[in-house]
């Protein structure tokens, strides 16, 4: 990434690595301040969304970066999109829901 140097490279993976941290953490904090309750396995289905969008974005720029323009699209939107689909439904269903209403009128 960084020719010719020793610590740029590890400084460049620490950063990325706490940025994701960041954003994990500051979307559970922004769905605690909407009032949802947030339990562990949420935070893991979050954390497994945005790890599996990472690594599609990932690989194909990394397909794009070995001259590969052409399969790397087809990487990001091949895989790309049902990543994307399968995690809004999954936030939609399990996050997102509506609380149950306890109160019936009859």
């Amino acid at each position: 990434m960084f020719p010719g140097t020793t610590m740029l490279d590890y400084l460049f993976w620490m950063t990325m690595g706490a940025l994701q941290v960041l954003v994990v953490m500051g979307i559970g904090e922004w769905l605690k301040s909407y009032g949802k309750k947030i339990v562990w396995w949420h935070v893991a289905l979050i954390y497994m969304a945005f790890a599996s969008f990472c690594s599609v974005v990932a690989g194909g720029f990394t397909l794009m970066g070995e001259y590969e323009s052409i399969a790397g699209w087809y990487f990001i939107g091949v895989l790309g999109l049902p990543v994307v689909i399968c995690s809004a439904i999954g936030l939609r269903l399990f996050i997102m829901k509506k609380p149950a209403d306890s109160t019936q009128s009859n």
